[in-house]
């Protein structure tokens, strides 16, 4: 068995939420060690990984110890330069197609014999180019701390909101709305890569306050960067933990965790104004819904949780804390 430690995430400035902190906190919390990386300017690490300098020397590699190093879309500049004198797992988010060509050359760099991932068509992608690296998916999770249910949905003041990716013909379909209805209280990022709330407290407080939440996987928002990847993200579980009804589509990885679709399909190509409409006039009746998501959300969507179904798995490929 070889001793896997963690290698703290790279944090950037302003980032009031942290999923890989997330994950290495549950790490911890479950008894695994952890090493403090490398500081080292973002712009030295991006130079890093376009000149493919992280690798792996197996001649100076301990045949005991392994790195588990969190990372976005391919290890090196997060394994640098520790990648040089260990074996590393990379624990990856948002691998998109652009950087699945990076992803094979720097696995087979690494000489990386295992895989997490939050992507299970990332995790098939690579099982099928490299075949011999085990592969694990991760589902995506969240630290529930701060998150609070807000309560009846009839009874919240804000109607509808989006954060983040807009899903751009259901939020023209709103404005529509909002002019016939001025009364409707819709919330969104009024400018690109503006935040509708500045910090997370409000964010909570916002999420508690409101009725629906639209929410498309970055496949239908944003098809440019995620092409077909559909996986499932942190909003998905902040809506539930804060007992707001999900409009829009499910990544099908939360269909399967869950067993359930916990979202109200949207179809883009229908009468969207028409279809919010009836779901705001007969809000109660999806109560029931709201309060079934709240209790699988509380089960399901923790680092924590993950971690229980995550150490086993590791065990079976010959890793322990």
């Amino acid at each position: 068995m070889k001793h896997l430690t963690l290698l703290e995430p790279i944090r950037k400035e302003g980032n009031y939420q942290f999923f890989m902190q997330w994950f290495a906190d549950a790490w911890a919390a479950s008894g695994g060690k952890t090493v403090r990386g490398i500081r080292a300017p973002w712009n030295l690490r991006l130079l890093i990984a376009k000149s493919r300098l992280s690798r792996n020397f197996p001649l100076f590699t301990s045949s005991r110890k392994a790195l588990l190093v969190p990372g976005a879309g391919y290890p090196d500049s997060f394994a640098w330069p520790f990648g040089y004198t260990n074996e590393i797992v990379p624990m990856l988010w948002d691998v998109w197609p652009r950087y699945w060509p990076r992803l094979i050359s720097s696995l087979k760099r690494h000489h990386v014999q295992t895989l997490l991932c939050t992507s299970s068509q990332v995790c098939e992608y690579v099982a099928e180019k490299l075949p011999h690296i085990h592969t694990v998916h991760v589902p995506e999770g969240i630290d529930p701390t701060g998150y609070r249910d807000g309560g009846a949905l009839e009874g919240r003041r804000t109607d509808i909101l989006q954060i983040g990716r807009l899903m751009q013909p259901v939020h023209e379909a709103i404005l529509q709305m909002r002019q016939e209805a001025p009364h409707l209280s819709y919330l969104y990022p009024e400018e690109p890569g503006r935040l509708v709330f500045p910090d997370f407290p409000s964010l909570c407080e916002g999420l508690a306050s409101t009725k629906i939440v639209i929410c498309y996987p970055r496949c239908r928002t944003h098809p440019e960067m995620a092409g077909d990847v559909e996986t499932l993200t942190q909003r998905y579980w902040e809506c539930m933990l804060s007992g707001t009804l999900i409009v829009g589509q499910a990544p099908k990885e939360l269909v399967d965790l869950l067993g359930y679709n916990p979202v109200i399909e949207l179809q883009t190509d229908g009468d969207i104004g028409n279809r919010l409409s009836q779901i705001l006039d007969n809000i109660a009746t999806y109560q029931e819904l709201a309060d079934k998501n709240l209790a699988a959300a509380r089960e399901n969507a923790s680092w924590e949780t993950r971690m229980t179904r995550l150490l086993p798995q590791l065990r079976q490929l010959g890793y322990m804390q």
